[in-house]
């Protein structure tokens, strides 16, 4: 009985496909790390998204599509990769593994062609706003299993959902930007939500690669007509939520933290480590940095393969290098930098919005975030591409309907002899 229904909101409901792909993907992905039955199913619904939002683009392929077509034969290039770095191991793969492993890099490939087609049935603000609640829920989960892993949680539960740095880094840049934009004072108060909440969750860790986040406001600084943020509203916003985060955050690191001296422990670290004193965590990371250089003499071009187990912690860029080699790791990065190029080129035909902003700021901290680990095994990189693809199209979708309403209002006043509009909601 499940199974019908669930079949039928897939093939009926962009909402219920991107929905299954995001939100059912962290709840399944975040289970555990074994492959087991469940991520086989939630596998097979991610693939039958795909398929259905890929047959609906090409029967009614969306304007704002044509943009989008040299990130087709990038995709292609890299499932190619993916099928030889399993094949291609120099010390050999493990199927399991390799599928684990491999559906995250499945989703940076098909969560663009779910967004795609979701963004033109969807609003923008409900867009915006699924971005932002998952977001939110993502820091939540990080914060939740990193606590428990430590073993200094507080709280009745650990891991309840994949955790993620840069997904709620999208999130948060994004309600930056809509706190601005916002035009309803009820609208302007539910985006102040993230704006605190994210930070809160990821500063209560006491984790220093979480500060990354707050560079995100950087890269969405800019004129109001570019869908960005004054300086200084930019500065107002900060202010106002910053002043709201320290008063709620000692009451959350109270329920969260079970040990107050380890929290404490950590930012005193943290702040230890910005202003340039020595970091032993950077210092391991560096070994291990060295340490994979080694390995990648032994196998270069496509690397160990996505089945193969690294016996040893890999903290920085070159975990991505190792499970697909030089090669892999350039066609990755190109499919990402032709995405991209696709968002600025669909920007100046249709306008800016403010998902395309977020992009830009979620592309600044994954690049900062190569100084402590490759943002492309962050389990979160999909989610985070499908659905800033989804509202950047919403955006697109958006504005083409915009600019043909007044195309048609425009012709119907040059066809009239009072060169009145002839629709019934025009405003004389």
């Amino acid at each position: 009985m499940i199974a019908p229904l669930l079949a039928w909101l897939l093939l009926e409901h962009s909402s219920a496909r991107v929905l299954a792909v995001s939100l059912g993907g962290m709840v399944v992905l975040g289970s555990s790390s074994d492959l087991g039955p469940n991520k086989v199913i939630y596998a097979g619904i991610v693939l039958l998204c795909a398929a259905i939002s890929g047959y609906r683009l090409i029967v009614d392929p969306p304007a704002y599509l044509s943009v989008f077509r040299p990130v087709l034969w990038w995709g292609l290039a890299v499932v190619a990769v993916l099928v030889l770095s399993y094949f291609a191991s120099p010390a050999g793969s493990d199927f399991g593994t390799f599928g684990r492993q491999s559906i995250f890099y499945l989703l940076i490939l098909l969560g663009p062609v779910v967004g795609l087609d979701s963004g033109r049935d969807l609003r923008p603000a409900v867009v915006y706003g699924m971005i932002g609640l998952i977001g939110v829920i993502a820091a939540a989960g990080f914060a939740a299993d990193w606590l428990d892993r430590r073993g200094v949680t507080a709280l009745p539960f650990g891991r309840f959902v994949l955790s993620s740095l840069v997904l709620p880094a999208l999130a948060f840049g994004l309600a930056l930007v809509m706190f601005f934009h916002a035009r309803a004072l009820y609208a302007r108060m539910l985006w102040i939500l993230p704006i605190i909440c994210i930070p809160i969750a990821m500063l209560v860790t006491g984790t220093r690669t979480n500060l990354i986040i707050f560079v995100a406001i950087l890269a969405v600084l800019g004129s109001a007509r570019k869908a960005r943020v004054p300086i200084g509203s930019m500065i107002v916003v900060l202010f106002v939520a910053g002043a709201i985060g320290a008063t709620l955050f000692p009451v959350v690191a109270s329920f969260a933290v079970a040990d107050p001296a380890f929290l404490a422990q950590r930012l005193q670290a943290a702040v230890s480590a910005l202003s340039g004193a020595g970091d032993q965590s950077l210092t391991f990371r560096q070994q291990q940095t060295e340490t994979a250089l080694l390995m990648l003499d032994q196998s270069p071009l496509l690397g160990y393969g996505l089945g193969y187990t690294i016996p040893f912690t890999v903290d920085s860029p070159l975990l991505t290098v190792l499970r697909l080699g030089w090669v892999g790791a350039a066609v990755v990065v190109a499919f990402i930098a032709t995405l991209s190029a696709a968002f600025l080129r669909g920007t100046r035909l249709y306008g800016p919005n403010p998902a395309t902003t977020a992009w830009w700021g979620f592309l600044l901290v994954c690049t900062v975030n190569l100084l402590f680990g490759t943002p492309l095994e962050d389990r979160g990189f999909g989610y985070a591409v499908m659905l800033v693809t989804m509202g950047i199209s919403a955006g697109f979708h958006g504005s083409r309907s915009s600019a043909s309403e007044f195309a048609v209002d425009a012709d119907l006043s040059r066809s009239t002899p009072s060169g009145k509009s002839l629709r019934h909601d025009s405003v004389e």
